[in-house]
């Protein structure tokens, strides 16, 4: 596929994860696909999930908030299977907290699905709003 093919994959993506469509996400997803975070501490932010529980994730965070989460692009480049992407988030916490997060993502693609996500974001922000999990889930 083409870098532009690439990048358009991502951010059709990212529309289905603000409408919170689990089943759309999982089309975008390779059957091998893995979701790395790169978060160092504390050490429960730093998991790997498959592809069901990557799709699993908006909806699992909104069920924390108000209403659904909502994750906008600022950039993105691609090169080769590769597309990054800064982005920022937004979500009113039930527990009155806001969480307004920022990342970098770093995705690969093979034949029209994505293989790979690392996410790297601002721990102290995560675990002031989801601290209290412990298994990298968020039920």
């Amino acid at each position: 596929m083409s870098i532009e093919s690439n990048k358009q994959l991502i951010e059709n993506y990212f529309a289905a994860t603000n409408r919170g469509d689990e089943q759309e996400i999982l089309t975008f997803l390779a059957d091998d696909f893995l979701f790395e975070s790169m978060l160092q501490a504390p050490k429960q932010f730093n998991f790997s999930w498959g592809r069901e529980e990557f799709a699993a994730a908006p909806k699992n965070m909104s069920a924390m908030m108000h209403k659904p989460i909502k994750i906008w692009i600022e950039s993105m480049i691609g090169e080769g299977d590769k597309v990054a992407v800064e982005a920022k988030s937004y979500g009113e916490m039930k527990s009155g907290k806001l969480y307004e997060n920022v990342y970098h993502f770093l995705f690969t693609v093979r034949d029209g699905k994505i293989t790979n996500a690392r996410e790297y974001s601002c721990s102290y922000t995560a675990n002031d709003c989801f601290g209290g999990f412990s298994d990298g889930s968020f039920d």
